[in-house]
C-alpha cells in the first residue's frame, strides 16, 4: 500500500481510551497510502483494554510507559522510537483524533515534499465538521469556521500541534523533541514557537483534514464576543495550561499575549454576575509561577517504558543513524529567549 519516497511512521499517543484508539487505528489502516509503520505509546493506562485494542490491529507497535507522565513525554518516547526505525517523517496524533479522509496522509506528504518541516492538516470539529476544532487567528481576526478561511489552499506560519501533523526528521535534529516538563497544554505551543524561531517552514494544508473533539466547551466569549477566554475542563488541565502559558510568554517575549490574558481572564473572572476573585487570584498565581519558570529548572522526567509489541517493519532496537534529537535541557528562570 505504501508508495512514498520517504519512510513515514505514525505515532499515536493514548491513555485509557480504548474505543477511541480503535477508531483512530482503523482510520490509519484505511489510508489509501498509509504509513510504513504505526506505533502506539500508552501512557500507563490501567487494565488491559488498551493492549487489547492495539492487539486487534496486527503489526501495530505498542510501547507502554511504566508511569503516567503526560502527553508531551509520550510523544518524546514515540518520536525516539520512530527515528530509531529510520523514519524520515513522523506523523503525530492523539487517540481522540483521526484523518477525515483516506487521502489525508498523501496531502500532508506532498506538502512535506515541497519543503514544509511541519505539515499540518486543518483540524475540524468531529461533531460539526463545518467548524474548526480550534480557532485560527488570521489577519487580526479569529476564525471559527472552515469557510472563514476563504478557500486558501494552505496557511503558513501556524499549526495546531500535534493533531495529525507530519514532521520531518530533520526538524527534530534541528530543534529537539517536545519538552516533557510541560506535561500537556503548552508543549505543542512551545514546540511550534521553537520551530518558527529556527526558521522551519510550518504550513497547514487545508485540503488535508483531521477530526478532533471541538474546543467549544472550553471557549467563553467576553466583551460581547470580541474576545474569549479558554478554560480547560478539569482543574488539573487548567493548572498546567495557566502555568505553561506564563512560562511561554516570558521565554518567547510575548508581552502582548500576556497583556491580552490579563484582560481576558480579568473580564472572565471579575466582570460577571457573580465575580470570582478567588478564581482570578488562582489564574494570576499560576501564571506568575510559570513566568518565573521554577518547573523548567527541574530535569526532564525519566521515561521508562516497555516494548509490548514490535511494529511490523524495521527493528525497534536498531540504533538511530545520527545524533539523537535532544530533550530540552533545564533552563534558568530568567531566560528571556
Amino acid at each position: 500500500m505504501q508508495s512514498y519516497a520517504k519512510r513515514i511512521i505514525a505515532v499515536v499517543v493514548t491513555y485509557d481510551r480504548a474505543p477511541l484508539l480503535r477508531r483512530c487505528l482503523a482510520a490509519l489502516q484505511a489510508q489509501r497510502c498509509g504509513p510504513d509503520a504505526v506505533i502506539v505509546v500508552d501512557d500507563a493506562s490501567p487494565g488491559f483494554a488498551t493492549a487489547d485494542a492495539v492487539a486487534a490491529f496486527p503489526g501495530v507497535g505498542h510501547l507502554r510507559h511504566t508511569t503516567n507522565l503526560g502527553g508531551a513525554a509520550a510523544y518524546c518516547t514515540g518520536i525516539e522510537a520512530a527515528l530509531a526505525m529510520g523514519a524520515n517523517l513522523v506523523w503525530l496524533m492523539d487517540d481522540d483524533a483521526l484523518p477525515a479522509s483516506e487521502d489525508c496522509l498523501e496531502r500532508l506528504a506532498s506538502l512535506a515534499e515541497d519543503g514544509a518541516g511541519l505539515a499540518a492538516p486543518m483540524v475540524l470539529d468531529q461533531d460539526d465538521p463545518r467548524r474548526l476544532a480550534f480557532p485560527i487567528r488570521i489577519a487580526g481576526r479569529t476564525r471559527f469556521f472552515a469557510n472563514d478561511l476563504d478557500g486558501a489552499p494552505s496557511i503558513e506560519g501556524f499549526a495546531h500541534l500535534f493533531n495529525g501533523v507530519l514532521i520531518q526528521a530533520e526538524t527534530f535534529r534541528a530543534i529537539g523533541l517536545p519538552d516533557p516538563r510541560f506535561v500537556c497544554r503548552g508543549d505543542e505551543v512551545e514546540f511550534l514557537l521553537r520551530a518558527l524561531r529556527a526558521g522551519i517552514a510550518v504550513q497547514i494544508a487545508t485540503g488535508a483534514q483531521f477530526l478532533h473533539p471541538g474546543a467549544r466547551p472550553e471557549i467563553h466569549p467576553i466583551l460581547s464576543g470580541r474576545f474569549y477566554a479558554t478554560l480547560p475542563l478539569g482543574e488539573a488541565k487548567q493548572r498546567v495550561q495557566f502555568r505553561n502559558r506564563g512560562y511561554i510568554f516570558r521565554r518567547y517575549g510575548m508581552w502582548h499575549y500576556l497583556a491580552a490574558d490579563i484582560v481576558r481572564y480579568g473580564c472572565y473572572f471579575l466582570l460577571r454576575r457573580r465575580p470570582d476573585a478567588a478564581g482570578f487570584g488562582r489564574w494570576l498565581g499560576l501564571t506568575a509561577g510559570g513566568w518565573w519558570g521554577g518547573f523548567m529548572r527541574r530535569p526532564a522526567p525519566q521515561r521508562s517504558h516497555l516494548l509490548v509489541a514490535a511494529p511490523n517493519t524495521g527493528d525497534y532496537a536498531r540504533p538511530f543513524e545520527g545524533e539523537r534529537p535532544p530533550v530540552p535541557a533545564a533552563q534558568g528562570a530568567r531566560q528571556a529567549g
